[in-house]
């Protein structure tokens, strides 16, 4: 399950569907695994591994240890449950480009930067999806012709604060966009 701790609302969804659907399917499937990933399981880890249900926890920028999160789960020596909830300094996503639900739309939303540096004491941001990275100009670049060769001719670029951009890739010169 990807998660969001964004609002209280989206994280109430998560504990729902492991209390009912999932607690349900794992018993009927004890072999199937039951993931919590995304910031939910960033802000709340252990908590989250608590609950019984869920066999493995992997933050936001652990998506790409998911394999071996998985590997430790169906070793049957292994005592413990998997967890990896370490912030990057540096994942972007630059080198993935995510699947659109519609292809006809001629509108989408490109995500720029993660993370804020910004500490708001209302806002979980900066601890659930870490300080402020910029992806290189070039992938946004490659993106946005691949977007354009689809179709779209309506981009919205997305971060937490896209004022504060900056490509460090481009030898410590920003890059305009």
């Amino acid at each position: 399950l990807n998660t969001c701790a964004i609002r209280e609302g989206a994280e109430t969804k998560i504990w729902n569907k492991l209390r009912s659907k999932y607690h349900a399917y794992k018993v009927r499937n004890p072999d199937k695994i039951i993931g919590i990933l995304g910031c939910m399981a960033e802000r709340l880890k252990e908590k989250v591994l608590d609950h019984g249900v869920v066999d493995l926890v992997a933050g936001p920028d652990a998506y790409r240890d998911i394999p071996r999160l998985i590997d430790l789960v169906s070793n049957e020596s292994n005592t413990c449950k998997p967890m990896n909830v370490q912030l990057s300094f540096d994942e972007t996503y630059a080198d993935i480009i995510p699947q659109r639900k519609t292809e006809k739309s001629i509108q989408t939303f490109l995500s720029i930067m993660r993370g804020c540096n910004n500490m708001c004491s209302f806002c979980i941001v900066p601890f659930t999806r870490g300080r402020e990275r910029s992806r290189p100009v070039i992938s946004i670049e490659d993106e946005v012709k691949y977007l354009r060769d689809a179709g779209v001719k309506d981009i919205t670029l997305l971060g937490q604060n896209v004022n504060s951009y900056h490509d460090l890739d481009n030898q410590g010169r920003d890059a305009p966009i």
